[in-house]
């Protein structure tokens, strides 16, 4: 089957950068929003999945999963992302559907867990467009515009390995890279004010250079003594923090022409992040994830300069799936994974000491393609903030469909 290839082909000739867009204004601090799952099928069980080691799925929060892989594996998709937001006064909805990246593993030697993988998936998502009506004695009555796009992509090569007593390790070299440019725009209502339109914009190129490290435990379920529990792994996963070169420039346009500001090279920091999960099974057909993951983003810098709008980022998630052991015999309603999550996030968002918390459900099914091939769809429903101390409150919506196909590779044909 030649698809594999075809696909992989695709994806290397569009633009290295990938930014995903959904509208919330609070992306508007630090590096905007995070996307911890690349995939439909992690959004499915709750956006994590740390000590999740399958052989027909690729896992991009811990390279450690990676060892169980049997075949040559390729993964992509898009997704759909909508955020409704309510203030005190108004209600608006904004939407999109993007590429999500990429992934492709190489199965380089099952019994000693070692496998390569390559891909570029999206980081942050920097999104919002929002207009403010003002009026005073002093200027003629206009509008303000905020708006704001880009965002961090992270492009990554890394390894995996089979260490005694059947743990796993894996790790990843990195490479962030984004841009993100924001800006006010004030429009005047009246013709014949003697004020002018014009506009700020402050835009940042960020480039730099980070690791991951992963650790998958081996099966501990005899440790535990349960009957019906055939499967316990522990799993921890660490990104390092990283210092981005960043590129800033500073322009105003106005009804006289361009006039650049200023420009000069900084260090953006990005913390790091830690997470610990647990994954077990049930009766070989239940699994059950338990995973948390934190960033302390208060210790974000951009020229030595923190946030006083970020604090420390949390997340807890809980998912389940469902999976026939046996489905090449059964039927194909037999063969379908259904999934299912939640999970509670203390985001990095906090404002005159009002923290922007976020509890979200998830859904999800695998319908299969043949054998270790799967169209996977992942739903998510999010709800983040308040319209108290005049903040926001965001409805989330979030639709993916991911194509993962798996071949074999490499084998030497007998003449």
């Amino acid at each position: 089957m030649k698809y594999i290839k075809i696909l992989i082909l695709i994806c290397l000739i569009m633009p290295f950068e990938v930014f995903p867009s959904g509208g919330s204004y609070y992306s508007r601090f630090g590096f905007g929003d995070f996307y911890y799952s690349f995939t439909a099928r992690r959004m499915g069980l709750g956006d994590l999945g740390i000590a999740s080691s399958e052989y027909d799925f690729l896992n991009n929060l811990n390279p450690a999963s990676w060892s169980r892989m049997r075949l040559t594996r390729f993964e992509t998709g898009i997704v759909y992302n909508g955020t409704g937001v309510t203030s005190n006064v108004s209600n608006v909805y904004h939407s999109q559907t993007v590429f999500t990246g990429m992934m492709v593993g190489f199965p380089i030697s099952y019994d000693h867990g070692i496998s390569l993988v390559s891909g570029i998936v999206p980081y942050s998502n920097i999104n919002y467009d929002v207009k403010q009506n003002a009026d005073s004695n002093i200027v003629d009555r206009h509008t303000l515009s905020y708006q704001g796009s880009g965002g961090l992509s992270k492009i990554f090569l890394g390894l995996s390995y089979k260490l005694p007593f059947n743990f796993s390790l894996g790790s990843s070299f990195e490479y962030y890279t984004g841009k993100a440019s924001y800006s006010t725009i004030i429009n005047f209502d009246n013709t014949n004010t003697t004020f002018y339109d014009a506009t700020y914009t402050k835009e940042y190129d960020y480039h730099g250079i980070g690791f991951s490290l992963g650790v998958i435990s081996s099966n501990l379920a005899s440790l535990v003594g349960m009957e019906n529990l055939s499967d316990l792994r522990l799993g921890v996963t660490f990104s390092s923090s990283v210092s981005l070169a960043t590129d800033s420039v500073s322009s105003s346009y106005t009804a006289i022409g361009t006039i650049k500001n200023g420009s000069k090279s900084i260090k953006t920091e990005l913390p790091y992040r830690l997470g610990i999960g647990i994954a077990t099974k049930w009766s070989d057909r239940y699994q059950v994830f338990l995973d948390y993951l934190f960033q302390p983003l208060s210790q974000f810098k951009r020229d030595d300069v923190a946030s006083q709008y970020l604090r420390d980022m949390s997340k807890i998630s809980l998912g389940f799936e469902y999976k026939n052991p046996r489905p090449e015999s059964q039927s194909f309603w037999e063969q379908l994974i259904l999934r299912s999550g939640l999970s509670y996030e203390q985001t990095q968002y906090t404002f005159n000491g009002t923290g922007i918390n976020q509890v979200s459900v998830y859904g999800g099914v695998s319908i299969p393609l043949g054998f270790d091939n799967t169209i996977d769809l992942g739903l998510q429903y999010g709800k983040r903030g308040t319209t108290d101390n005049n903040l926001l409150n965001e409805n989330i919506y979030k639709f993916s469909i991911t194509l993962s196909i798996g071949e074999l590779w490499f084998v030497r044909q007998e003449r």
